[in-house]
């Protein structure tokens, strides 16, 4: 216990240490984000913390961000106007960062718990979603503008591609597509069209029947109907390849 002659010195550090507790915030606090146009580029945002100071925002506050690394990890940011709790390192006010995004009164969540808790899901600002739905064992991808939808139904057994509105595309410029089914079935409103740059081969390992209705045109520089003399093209096949752990498993 220091000498009764050391009361200036320990009132000095009394003085020092509530000044320097002043400036420590060791709760969390709710901010808005008022800012998220990082400068550079590191997934920052800007934030003001009405409780502390409801006209000043902070300088530039790191996300804490699930799976973040170099390359790496979600990367989702807050959007202007956003509620995000803040918490301070080591309780240093100019130390900032957001640790998370909070549902509220006026933004509410984008899917609703009617018990159970069967759904997660994941929506951007656009609509655009996925939703893992446990109940009904699906998976669906969904875009914002209702145009497409990916549905993947355990229960059936079934990938669902849709085109709501417009069109499906498949494409493989420079490489090989095949489409290897038990049974497949192409229908068409109106038209069916097969186009083939080089050659165009079709066969079948039993019976084939080609119905025109009132007409059928079979045209060819050199028309050969011997069947007898004919080959089908080779059936594909898939080739599976082991592919390389990267984890060394």
């Amino acid at each position: 216990m220091r000498p009764i002659y050391d009361l200036q010195s320990m009132f000095s550090a009394q003085i020092q240490d509530a000044e320097a507790k002043g400036t420590k915030q060791d709760d969390c606090a709710i901010g808005i984000v008022t800012d998220n146009k990082d400068p550079k580029k590191l997934g920052r945002v800007k934030v003001k913390i009405p409780v502390l100071n409801a006209d000043q925002t902070t300088h530039w506050c790191p996300i804490v961000m699930l799976g973040a690394g170099k390359n790496r990890g979600w990367f989702f940011i807050p959007e202007v106007e956003d509620e995000v709790l803040i918490a301070f390192e080591q309780g240093d006010m100019q130390r900032p960062m957001v640790v998370g995004a909070l549902w509220n009164g006026k933004d509410k969540p984008p899917d609703k718990n009617p018990g159970g808790n069967p759904r997660r899901t994941i929506k951007s600002r656009q609509g655009s979603k996925i939703i893992f739905d446990d109940e009904k064992n699906k998976l669906i991808i969904e875009d914002g503008t209702g145009f497409g939808r990916i549905t993947f139904e355990a229960d059936t057994n079934k990938i669902i591609i849709e085109a709501i509105k417009g069109d499906v595309c498949f494409q493989v410029p420079d490489g090989e597509m095949q489409i290897m089914a038990k049974d497949a079935e192409f229908k068409a409103k109106t038209n069916v069209e097969i186009h083939a740059g080089g050659n165009l081969s079709m066969g079948s390992d039993s019976k084939v029947t080609i119905n025109g209705g009132p007409s059928m045109t079979i045209s060819g520089s050199n028309d050969n109907k011997n069947c007898g003399n004919s080959q089908m093209p080779q059936a594909p096949a898939p080739e599976p390849k082991d592919v390389e752990d990267p984890y060394g498993s």
